[in-house]
C-alpha cells in the first residue's frame, strides 16, 4: 500500500519534534560528562516538555489506526515511532561504548598492590600521581616500632583520562624503567621531597598467572620499604586467596611453597627474604614471641624455592633498620610414610627465628580427605626451637587439634 504522507503528516511532525527533543538532551547528556544533581535536571526538562508529546503522539498513532482499520502502511508505524525509539537509544550506546572503553583500559592498567613501611623516622605521605589509592588507604604513615607494627597497604589504580602529566608509574603489571625516585607529596599538591628509588627485581610469576584467571598483578603486591635516605621497592608474590591458592594447588607448579613465620628473637622483624624473594608479611610487622610463645602468627607467604637446597634468610627489625641478619637453613624431609599421601595441597615451611640468629625449619603439608576431613603431615618442630616454642606443637599448633588430625613424620 502507497504511504499517503499527508494522512498522517500531523503525527509524523510530532514524532520528529519528540524524537528531537530526546536526541538533544540524549546528546547533552552523554556529552556532559558526570552530571551529578544536572541529571535530576535533565530528567526534569524530559518529562516536562517531552511528557506531553509522548501522549499526543500516542493518541494521535491510536486514532490513524482507529480511522484506518488496521490498514495503516507498515511506514506509517515506522514514522510515527522509530524516531523517538533510536533517539532514546543514545545514551544507552553510548553508556555501553564508554563501559567497554573502561573495561578495556582496567585490563591494560590494572589494580597494583602496594604496601610501605616507615623507617625514617617522621611521617610519610604516598605519592599518587597519575592515579588514586583505594578509598579505605590513609594518607600519612606514622614511623615503625614495637608498638606500631601496622603497614600501609591500599591499591592503587590509574586515571582513565592521565592527570599529574600521566605519572602513574606502572605499566601493566610491571613498574615503568624510568621510575627512579620516590616523590613524596608537598604543600597544597606542590611537589615535595623526592628520594632514590632502588629497585629489586620482580619475580617471574608467568607459570603462577598461568594457573591464574585474573592476571599478573592480581599476584603481586610492590612493598617499599622507606629509609631515611632512600626507598627500596621489592616487588613479591602476595599472599594467596583461598581461591587462589586452590588454583595453584591444581597447576602443580614446581617450587612453589607457603612460608611462614615465628619469630622468637627479641626485636620486631618488618622485612624477610628468602633466597633473594621479600616475603609478604602482610600488614604487620612479625612481634617477637619471647614472651609469647604460644601465640604463633596464621597464614604464610608463596615463594618460589628449590626446599631440597639449603634455604638462605635474610631479616630486618624495626629497632635497628640498617642492620641485615642471615642465615641458612636445610628444610627437613618427609619420611617414607608420606610416600603414600595423596599429592594434594602445596608444600609449607615454618621458619623458627632464634633468639641467637640462628633459623630452623618445619616442613608440613595439608591432606584433606574425600569426606571433607583434614590431616596435617609434619616433620615436626625442630629440637632448637623446642626451648622457645612452649607450646610445643610447632606448625600444627594453628589448627583446632579436634577437627584436625596431625600426622607425625
Amino acid at each position: 500500500m502507497k504511504l499517503k504522507t499527508g494522512n498522517y503528516l500531523f503525527g509524523i511532525i510530532v514524532s520528529f519534534v519528540l524524537a528531537g527533543l530526546v536526541a538533544a538532551l540524549g546528546v547533552y547528556a552523554v556529552s556532559s560528562g558526570s552530571l551529578g544533581w544536572g541529571a535530576a535536571a535533565l530528567l526534569s526538562y524530559g518529562l516536562l516538555f517531552g511528557g506531553p508529546l509522548a501522549v499526543v503522539l500516542l493518541l494521535t498513532w491510536i486514532v490513524y489506526m482507529v480511522r484506518d482499520r488496521g490498514s495503516m502502511p507498515g511506514r506509517a508505524h515506522a514514522l510515527l515511532l522509530l524516531p523517538t525509539l533510536l533517539a532514546a537509544m543514545i545514551v544507552p550506546i553510548s553508556e555501553s561504548v564508554q563501559q567497554s572503553r573502561r573495561d578495556r583500559f582496567r585490563e591494560a592498567h590494572p589494580a597494583i598492590s602496594e604496601t610501605h613501611v616507615n623507617l625514617s623516622g617522621g611521617m610519610i605521605g604516598f605519592d599518587t600521581r597519575g592515579g588514586y589509592r583505594s578509598s579505605d588507604a590513609a594518607s600519612y604513615l606514622e614511623p615503625g616500632s614495637a608498638e606500631n607494627r601496622r603497614f600501609a597497604r591500599f591499591s592503587r589504580y590509574q586515571h582513565v583520562i592521565p592527570q599529574g602529566g600521566g605519572k602513574f608509574p606502572y605499566a601493566g603489571a610491571r613498574l615503568k624503567d624510568d621510575v627512579r625516585l620516590y616523590e613524596y607529596p608537598g604543600q597544597d599538591g606542590a611537589p615535595g621531597a623526592s628520594l632514590p628509588l632502588r629497585r629489586l627485581p620482580q619475580p617471574e610469576v608467568g607459570k603462577l598467572a598461568a594457573a591464574h584467571a585474573y592476571g599478573e598483578a592480581s599476584l603481586l603486591v610492590f612493598q617499599y620499604f622507606h629509609y631515611a635516605d632512600h626507598v627500596d621497592v621489592a616487588p613479591s608474590i602476595a599472599r594467596f586467596a583461598a581461591s587462589t591458592e586452590d588454583a595453584m594447588t591444581r597447576a602443580r607448579i614446581p617450587g612453589l611453597a607457603i612460608f611462614g613465620l615465628e619469630n622468637y628473637t627479641p626485636q620486631t622483624i618488618f622485612r624477610v627474604e628468602i633466597n633473594g624473594q621479600t616475603l609478604d608479611l602482610g600488614e604487620y610487622a612479625a612481634r617477637s614471641l619471647a614472651l609469647q610463645p604460644c601465640d604463633p602468627s596464621v597464614g604464610g607467604s608463596p615463594v618460589l624455592a628449590d626446599l631440597e637446597q639449603p634455604v638462605r634468610v635474610r631479616w630486618q627489625a624495626l629497632e635497628d633498620p640498617q642492620a641485615w641478619h642471615e642465615a641458612t637453613v636445610a628444610v627437613p624431609a618427609f619420611s617414607q610414610a608420606s610416600k603414600a599421601d595423596p599429592d594434594t595441597g602445596l608444600a609449607r615451611v615454618r621458619l623458627y627465628l632464634l633468639p641467637d640468629g640462628e633459623v630452623a625449619a618445619e616442613r608440613y603439608k595439608e591432606i584433606r580427605s574425600r569426606d571433607g576431613k583434614l590431616a596435617i603431615r609434619a616433620t615436626g618442630l625442630p629440637a632448637r626451637a623446642r626451648p622457645y616454642a612452649g607450646c610445643g606443637s610447632g606448625a600444627y599448633a594453628k589448627y583446632n587439634p579436634q577437627t584436625v588430625t596431625l600426622l607425625p613424620n
